[in-house]
């Protein structure tokens, strides 16, 4: 059985290679993330052909691993990608402008919580709290309909005063969850 998986394999790669030397995008993904483990180099180089090819995720991934050494060239690729629907690259874009630019942070943030990311949701709710408190509040509110508990705890904290058994019924959800701030602020009530 070990050879013929082997054969398999070889037979497989041959016929991603065949497709990646015709142009084919998501045959250079799939090359990348082969090869990252034994060859990064030749990784990285198939990803950024797939990203100069058009594969949005691969543009991701190359914006990733150019950002601590070439960040102009980083935030391009991020920037392609999320344009592209890359959710993942709508909120590393906007964690990254949170603290010098909030407009775009937020244009980002909303971008990817209208295609559902509860993520986005989340930051949102925190980008919000000291200017938009009932925005932040709706936010977060969106993110606990969606499981998480990191935004049913700051949810349960802005409505600890004007609703005490609410934010109680969110922080033992949280709790059930395994959320250990949930848990903490349990034990201390």
């Amino acid at each position: 059985m070990g050879l013929i998986s082997k054969v398999s394999r070889r037979t497989l790669h041959r016929r991603y290679e065949a497709a990646a030397a015709a142009g084919d995008a998501d045959a250079m993904l799939f090359l990348g993330t082969v090869r990252a483990k034994d060859d990064p180099a030749a990784s990285r180089e198939w990803f950024l052909r797939a990203a100069q090819a058009g594969n949005i995720h691969a543009m991701y991934i190359v914006g990733l691993y150019l950002e601590p050494h070439a960040p102009q060239e980083s935030r391009r690729w991020l920037d392609k990608a999320a344009d592209g629907g890359h959710i993942d690259a709508m909120i590393k874009l906007g964690v990254l402008e949170q603290a010098r630019n909030p407009a775009v942070a937020r244009f980002r943030y909303e971008q990817a919580a209208e295609r559902g990311s509860s993520i986005a949701m989340f930051n949102l709710g925190l980008l919000l709290e000291a200017t938009d408190r009932r925005a932040a509040i709706g936010w977060y509110e969106r993110a606990t309909a969606d499981g998480d508990a990191d935004a049913m705890v700051n949810l349960a904290r802005l409505k600890q005063d004007e609703d005490p058994d609410g934010a109680r019924a969110l922080l033992e959800q949280a709790a059930a969850t395994g959320h250990p701030r949930a848990q903490e602020r349990l034990r201390a009530d």
